[in-house]
């Protein structure tokens, strides 16, 4: 059985750790790469080593940081982990959400602030990793975006999380316009919203648990078939842009 490959950013926790550990629990055949800052120190990450012995490879990634994106990418393609030597899908995961200012009050600081990991974030990891995915046979990219970036979701009614809205409309576009350009290539480009979760990033608020939102998410997002430049939601709907 020939193994898929999945490299997963901010893996440490939440929802990075519940992907990583449901999509090696779906089949023998998957591989994760866990990327995280500091993975070392990451305890999650260490125990889902030793569990899936041989499947996983800890992977020290700063999404913010475009050159450690490209050493990153030159580690993993040496380390010989990658059986095929390419990479099959990325889910680009990690993200900051601190946005308290109305939009009236916004500061500059706090959109960048946003836009460094959010946006710039997944450009960088997408552009470091894109040689290793174009040699790889599943040539998938997700984005976790948020039905708050959308503008014809419900959070465009109010003023709430403005910067953190505003990145990920950005990102929404940045995927549809990558899925776009990758389309010839074969590559199927998807944008997610995972759900309003209970995480740390927002100290446990939110609708649904991080292991419901895990389920669904790679039940109905990432191992089911897609059409390339979607957006949808964990529950398998379609969203709107």
């Amino acid at each position: 059985m020939s193994s898929f490959t999945y490299l997963v950013t901010g893996a440490s926790r939440s929802l990075g750790l519940g992907y990583s550990r449901a999509l090696l629990a779906s089949s023998p055949a998957v591989k994760i790469v866990a990327a995280a800052r500091n993975p070392s120190k990451a305890e999650g990450l260490q125990a889902l080593e030793q569990e899936f012995k041989g499947r996983v490879y800890l992977l020290r990634l700063d999404v913010a940081d475009a050159e450690a994106a490209k050493a990153a990418a030159q580690e993993l393609e040496k380390s010989g982990f990658l059986a095929s030597g390419g990479l099959d899908a990325l889910v680009n995961n990690a993200g900051v959400a601190e946005s308290p200012s109305k939009p009236s009050e916004l500061p500059k600081d706090e959109v960048l602030y946003h836009f460094e990991t959010n946006l710039f974030g997944v450009m960088n990891v997408t552009a470091a990793f894109l040689p290793l995915l174009k040699k790889g046979t599943g040539k998938q990219v997700f984005g976790v975006s948020s039905v708050c970036g959308s503008l014809g979701g419900y959070f465009s009614e109010n003023s709430l999380v403005t910067a953190y809205c505003i990145s990920k409309a950005a990102l929404n576009m940045y995927l549809k316009k990558l899925a776009s350009e990758l389309d010839g290539d074969g590559f199927t480009v998807v944008s997610f919203h995972p759900g309003y979760v209970k995480t740390d990033m927002n100290k446990g608020q939110g609708e649904i648990t991080t292991e419901e939102a895990v389920d669904l998410a790679v039940k109905n997002v990432f191992l089911r078939k897609n059409k390339n430049g979607e957006f949808r939601s964990y529950d398998g709907n379609e969203m709107p842009w």
